[in-house]
Order: structure tokens, then C-alpha cells, then sequence
């Protein structure tokens, strides 16, 4: 690794100790890494610690790690994530504009659409938790790129083992796939792309939503949900 990419003791630690107590990697460093395979050579999970992020890479030869996290360069997770990928030479793909509790604009989404086809395996993607942008994009994936029919590919949102909420306002991204296939009863044959491309209404969709607010306080208090 170029020593000029490489962090300093001391800003390490730092980060560390944020990444740890701050984002709430006690959880997932202690507990639950949410880290699951959904397919041969295709991994899923929560943030990973630069310890889980090596240990992966070297038990799965992992070529590329998908962020789904916000754009945050001088953020302590993604500090420690870019190094880790630039000492293993992983590539470190970061992929914004999704969020647990909204949808995407149709343009970011046909980009992510487009992403996942060229997604060089063996890969992990991830995202806070593991439960819900994971989820979405794990969807997407087994359903595009392994043609998976969209019912069975959408059990990637899931309560267990993912930790997913489909009644909080994280089931938006479950309103997403279901407002697809009503499509597809009037339309058979109709793909998700020519859906998204033709027929997909941001705001329409997060507007007919209706989640179970009581459950909101879970997603954001509780969990701390992105």
C-alpha cells in the first residue's frame, strides 16, 4: 500500500474508537455482523470493522466491497474501509443516494441498476446495519443479475436473519418491489427495468406508503436506522 494512503497510529485509533462507540460497532463487532452469502461468491453485511473487513477478504478473496453507506470521505468508517481495501487491493466502490427509509430517484436507480451487473465477484456490499439499503440492493441483484423471480429475491428484506422492518418506514423499500409486482399482474412479462424506466413514481409510492408509526421510534431511536 502507498504509505501515503496509510493512516497515522493515532488518527487510526481515533477513528477507531469512533467507529466502535459512535457508529455503533460495539453492536456489530460484539453481537451480529449481519454478514450473510447470499449466493456463491456474493456476500452481504453490516458496516465492517477494518479487523472483519481483513478477515473476510482473506477467508473469501473478496475483489470488491460495495458501500452503501453516504458518501463520507472524512468520515471515520470510510477512512478505515478505504485503507483496508487499498492494503488488500479490493476495489472500494461507493454507491450514494440510498437511504432505509426512502427510495432512490429513478436515475441513481437505473446507475445501481447498472452497477450491480459489472460487480466484479467475489463481493460484499453493505451498508450501517445490513438490513435495509443491503437488503434493497440484494433485491435487486439476485433478481437482475441472478434471475431470481422478484418473490423469492425479495425475502432479502427480511426480518431474520436481516434485522429488516417492512411495518417502520423501512418497509418503503418493501412497498417498492410490491408496487412492481402489482404491476406485473396486469402486465406479465413487464421487467423491473422497463417498470423503473416507464412507470416508476418516487413520490407517488412514498406518498401511498403507510407504515406502522408506532414502530418508527424502533428504526430510529433504538436502532439508528440511516
Amino acid at each position: 500500500m502507498n504509505s501515503s494512503l496509510r493512516l497515522l497510529p493515532e488518527e487510526r485509533r481515533r477513528y477507531r474508537r469512533h467507529q466502535f462507540w459512535t457508529d455503533h460497532g460495539i453492536f456489530r463487532e460484539w453481537f451480529y455482523a449481519n454478514f450473510h452469502e447470499m449466493a456463491p461468491g456474493v456476500f452481504r453485511s453490516a458496516q465492517p470493522s477494518p479487523r472483519q473487513l481483513r478477515l473476510w477478504h482473506k477467508r473469501h478473496a473478496l475483489r470488491a466491497v460495495l458501500n452503501l453507506r453516504a458518501p463520507a470521505p472524512r468520515e471515520p468508517h470510510y477512512r478505515l474501509e478505504q485503507e483496508i481495501c487499498d492494503a488488500t487491493g479490493m476495489q472500494h466502490i461507493v454507491l450514494h443516494g440510498f437511504g432505509s427509509r426512502d427510495l432512490p430517484e429513478k436515475e441513481r436507480l437505473l446507475t445501481a441498476m447498472d452497477l450491480l451487473t459489472e460487480l466484479p465477484k467475489p463481493f460484499l456490499l453493505h451498508c450501517k446495519s445490513g438490513a435495509d439499503r443491503a437488503g434493497f440492493m440484494s433485491v435487486l441483484y439476485m433478481h437482475l443479475v441472478l434471475e431470481q423471480p422478484i418473490a423469492e429475491a425479495q425475502k432479502q428484506l427480511r426480518l431474520w436473519p436481516f434485522g429488516h422492518i417492512r411495518h417502520a418506514n423501512t418497509g418503503i423499500l418493501d412497498w417498492f418491489f410490491t408496487s412492481y409486482r402489482l404491476a406485473l399482474v396486469n402486465e406479465p412479462g413487464l421487467t423491473l427495468r422497463q417498470w423503473v424506466e416507464r412507470d416508476y413514481d418516487r413520490e407517488a409510492l412514498l406518498k401511498s406508503f403507510r407504515p406502522w408509526y408506532r414502530l418508527d421510534w424502533l428504526t430510529d431511536r433504538l436502532l439508528h436506522r440511516e
